[in-house]
């Protein structure tokens, strides 16, 4: 019994950690002596001074009912853990058992992607639009942002509001799945009514902008095709168009859908006259030039704030090829 009491000492109780600690505490006088805890602080639900957290009893029932009796934290954050955890049957019993809960537990389920527990909490009457401080991000923008497609589509039907920004940024549920690529969520929220024209407070960017930044291709089509964008909304910093995103990222295949779109106006510059012609030829990316310079009522010429243009850019960064794109559209040769 001694040797497996060292063995324990040296090869168990090292890897347990302080619930575990706490558990076995509970357990009878030979397992508190084990883990050196001092009879008053098993007792009061803590070992080595490290207090029971609900995050550590999620996982059944049984494990949630012993964390109650021993001292856990009862509370709506405790509700909220169990959520987090997906477990609806603990969540169902913490609630039985006088767990207060409030619009966390929506929240942390929905962020998770537990729609079976979303679905409950909604059933009961759950917050779907709790905000969490300090950014404002509610459940539909966490699952949006996360790409839980069936909790948001759930929170949508639940009449969870589509265009609540965070409060820090601005950036919507839609942003939010622009900008990661979820290209589901991005449909599903424009066929709700989500606003496609709701830009970032600090900068101005838009979900047609982020994703032109990034190169999305197939988001940046299921936003072209939504009615009422404004597919020439800037930058509000410095001026740059989700058009010029594309084009200095060197991102043709977003140029070519953007080209395609209505009203799209491939001349318009940033607040250094920069545009998009401009700025691809300085970066040298003759796929972008060609399309650029392909598209109706392009400005060969139009140059930067200082004068310099296109060919005059190309032709300082020896970007030859591009020089030659240019000419053969009649741009003017640079004088000196």
């Amino acid at each position: 019994m001694e040797e497996w009491g060292v063995l324990f000492e040296a090869k168990v109780l090292p890897r347990m950690d302080p619930t575990s600690r706490a558990v076995l505490a509970q357990v009878n006088r030979a397992g508190r002596d084990a883990v050196r805890l001092p009879a008053h602080l098993a007792c009061a639900g803590r070992t080595v001074g490290v207090p029971l957290k609900v995050a550590d009893f999620v996982g059944s029932v049984g494990r949630l009912a012993w964390a109650k009796e021993n001292g856990c934290p009862w509370n709506a954050r405790s509700c909220a853990h169990v959520a987090r955890a997906g477990n609806l049957e603990a969540l169902q019993w913490a609630r039985a058992h006088g767990c207060p809960w409030d619009g966390r537990s929506c929240w942390c389920a929905a962020r998770s992607g537990h729609l079976e527990v979303v679905d409950w909490l909604i059933t009961e009457g759950g917050d779907i639009n709790y905000a969490r401080a300090p950014r404002g991000a509610t459940a539909l923008y966490c699952a949006a942002k996360k790409g839980h497609l069936d909790v948001v589509g759930r929170l949508i039907g639940a009449g969870a509001a589509v265009d609540r920004a965070l409060t820090v940024t601005g950036a919507t549920p839609l942003f939010a799945a622009a900008e990661m690529r979820h290209l589901d969520v991005v449909g599903l929220l424009v066929v709700a009514g989500a606003d496609v024209n709701i830009a970032l407070t600090d900068t101005g960017v838009t979900p047609l902008y982020i994703a032109a930044h990034y190169g999305h291709m197939d988001v940046v089509a299921q936003l072209t095709a939504a009615p009422g964008l404004d597919f020439n909304k800037a930058h509000t910093s410095d001026g740059s168009t989700p058009m010029y995103a594309a084009a200095w990222a060197g991102h043709t295949h977003v140029v070519e859908l953007l080209l395609a779109a209505p009203g799209v106006n491939v001349n318009l510059a940033n607040n250094t006259g920069n545009t998009p012609l401009f700025i691809s030829a300085s970066n040298g990316l003759t796929e972008v030039v060609e399309r650029l310079l392909a598209a109706p009522g392009v400005d060969v010429n139009q140059a930067h704030m200082n004068g310099t243009t296109p060919l005059s850019i190309a032709l300082f960064k020896g970007h030859a090829a591009v020089a030659q794109q240019l000419r053969a559209a009649g741009a003017t040769e640079p004088h000196g």
